[in-house]
C-alpha cells in the first residue's frame, strides 16, 4: 500500500506562490543563484510551519542551512508566519442531579429458574452517577410489569451515597404460582419526588425477570394388592372366629372366606389392620375355616371401617356410606350364627357398601353394614360384575376382571335365596365367588368386586 505524502500538494502551491514573490519582492541585482537559494530556503520555512500546524514532529531548517545574503545586498525579509492552531469553542453539558448506572446483578440474574410461590430476595448494584448525593429521602419505586409482591415503594438508604459512590438495592419478591416469564421494572425517587433511572436519558428503569417452572406432581406409585391368609378348625357345631392380619406397610380393604358346605358365615369385617370372619359348623364334624385379607401397597394411605345397622321383617337393606374425601374399597356385614339372617346381597353401592338379608325368624331383627373406607389417595373404586348360571343342585365359580392397570380390593355377591355361597376371595388377580344351587330351578350367581384406579 502506497504511503501518500500530504505536503506534495501544499508545496506546490507554495512553490506557485513563491514565483510570484519573488517576481515581486526579490531584492534587485540578486544574481539567479542567488535566487534560487533564496527561494529554496523559504520553501524549507514553509515545510517548517505546516509541519507544526498538522502537529508532526520536525526539526526546523538548521542555521548553517540558511546561506547569508550576497554582501552588498541589503537583507531580505522573509514573510511574517503565525504558527496558529484551532481550538473550537465547547460549552460543557451540565451533569443531571439524579442519575443512576447499572453495575451489577448481585443477585437473581436474568431468566433465573425457579418454583411457584417461591420467596427470593432481588439485588441489584447501583451506581451514582449523577451531581447529587442520595440521601434517605431516596426510594425504590416499582414502576410496571409484574410487580410480585414487591412494594411499590420502599427506602433506598439509611444513609447516603456521594456522587460517584456506589449501592447494593434489594427488594423481597414473591414468584406468582403459574408457570410462565415475569419480568418487573424499577426506578428511583429523589427526595423530591422526581423519578430518576439508568440509561443515557438517566431516566431508564432497571429489572428483575424470573421464570417460573412447571412442578409436576410425584408419580404415584402404581397399586398393587395381594392377600393374607389365616385357617383355623372349627368344631362340630361350634362357632370360630379368625383374622388374617395384613404386613406392615399395607393396609386392609376388603376381605373374603372359603369354608365347607354346611357352614354358615355370618360376620365379616375389617378388624384392625386385618380381615375377621365369624363362621357357625352346622356339620357333625371339624371344618377348617380359611380367612382372606386384601393389602393394599401403596404410600401414605390409610383405611377406615363405616358402619349402619336396620331392623329386618320378612327382608331388608342396609348401606354404610364411606365419608367425603375417602373412596369404599370393600365391605362386610353381620347376621345371626343360627342362620335366620341370610345375607344374598352384600356389594359395593356409589361409595358405601350396601347388604340384603332375608330374616327366617318370627320376629324382626337387627344386622349391619359395614364399608372399608380408604383416605388419603387419589385413587377411584368402581364396581365389576362377573357372571355364572348354575342348574339346580351345581357349584360353580363367578369371577371378576377389573380394567387393566386395576386392582381388586374387595368384594361381594348377588344371589337368589336358594344359592349358598361357600368362598368369596381374590385369586389371580381376580374376585371369585364359588356357590351352589340348593333349588330346583337354574339360576344366575353373580361376583361383585371392586375395582381401584389410580
Amino acid at each position: 500500500m502506497k504511503r501518500r505524502l500530504p505536503f506534495l500538494p501544499l508545496a506546490a502551491l507554495i512553490l506557485s506562490s513563491l514565483s510570484c514573490i519573488l517576481q515581486m519582492d526579490a531584492p534587485a541585482g540578486l544574481s539567479p543563484d542567488q535566487v534560487e537559494t533564496f527561494a529554496a530556503q523559504t520553501l524549507a520555512f514553509y515545510q517548517y510551519q505546516t509541519f507544526v500546524a498538522q502537529g508532526t514532529q520536525a526539526q526546523p531548517p538548521a542555521a548553517d542551512t540558511l546561506a547569508p545574503p550576497p554582501a552588498g545586498t541589503d537583507p531580505v525579509s522573509m514573510p511574517s508566519v503565525t504558527n496558529t492552531s484551532f481550538i473550537p469553542s465547547v460549552t460543557p453539558t451540565p451533569l443531571p442531579c439524579n442519575w443512576a448506572q447499572f453495575i451489577a446483578d448481585v443477585t437473581i440474574p436474568d431468566d433465573w429458574e425457579t418454583s411457584p410461590s417461591d420467596h427470593f430476595t432481588k439485588t441489584w448494584r447501583l451506581k451514582n452517577i449523577g451531581s447529587c448525593t442520595w440521601t434517605s429521602g431516596y426510594s425504590l419505586v416499582f414502576d410496571h410489569g409484574d410487580q410480585m409482591g414487591a412494594p411499590a415503594v420502599q427506602q433506598l438508604t439509611t444513609g447516603t451515597v456521594a456522587p460517584g459512590g456506589t449501592i447494593d438495592v434489594s427488594v423481597d419478591l414473591l414468584s406468582p404460582n403459574v408457570a410462565g416469564t415475569y419480568q418487573g421494572f424499577f426506578k428511583l425517587r429523589a427526595s423530591d419526588s422526581a423519578m430518576f433511572g439508568i440509561g443515557t436519558d438517566a431516566n431508564t428503569a432497571f429489572w428483575v425477570k424470573i421464570v417460573v417452572k412447571a412442578v409436576l406432581a410425584p408419580p404415584v406409585a402404581a397399586p398393587a394388592t395381594q392377600q393374607k391368609s389365616k385357617t383355623v378348625s372349627t368344631p362340630a357345631g361350634g362357632t370360630m372366629s379368625a383374622t388374617a392380619v395384613c404386613d406392615a406397610g399395607s393396609v386392609v380393604t376388603g376381605g373374603g372366606f372359603s369354608v365347607n358346605l354346611g357352614m354358615h358365615v355370618y360376620t365379616q369385617a375389617k378388624n384392625g389392620n386385618g380381615w375377621a370372619v365369624v363362621v357357625k359348623n352346622n356339620t357333625a364334624t371339624a371344618q377348617n375355616l380359611t380367612v382372606y385379607a386384601i393389602c393394599l401397597t401403596l404410600p401414605s394411605v390409610s383405611t377406615t371401617m363405616a358402619s349402619a345397622s336396620v331392623s329386618v321383617g320378612a327382608h331388608g337393606n342396609i348401606k354404610a356410606d364411606c365419608p367425603v374425601g375417602s373412596v369404599v374399597t370393600g365391605g362386610g356385614f353381620t347376621g345371626k350364627p343360627d342362620g335366620s339372617l341370610w345375607t344374598y346381597l352384600s356389594a359395593q353401592s356409589g361409595n358405601g357398601w350396601s347388604v340384603s338379608a332375608k330374616n327366617s325368624a318370627a320376629v324382626t331383627q337387627e344386622f349391619e353394614a359395614y364399608a372399608v373406607c380408604l383416605s388419603d389417595a387419589p385413587v377411584t373404586t368402581s364396581s365389576s360384575t362377573g357372571y355364572k348360571d348354575l342348574a339346580p343342585g351345581a357349584t360353580g365359580l363367578a369371577e371378576v376382571v377389573c380394567p387393566a392397570g386395576q386392582v381388586i380390593t374387595g368384594g361381594g355377591w348377588s344371589l337368589n335365596d336358594d344359592l349358598t355361597v361357600f368362598a368369596a376371595l381374590m385369586s389371580g388377580g381376580k374376585w371369585r365367588v364359588y356357590a351352589k344351587n340348593n333349588g330346583t330351578h337354574t339360576r344366575t350367581m353373580q361376583a361383585r368386586g371392586v375395582c381401584l384406579a389410580v
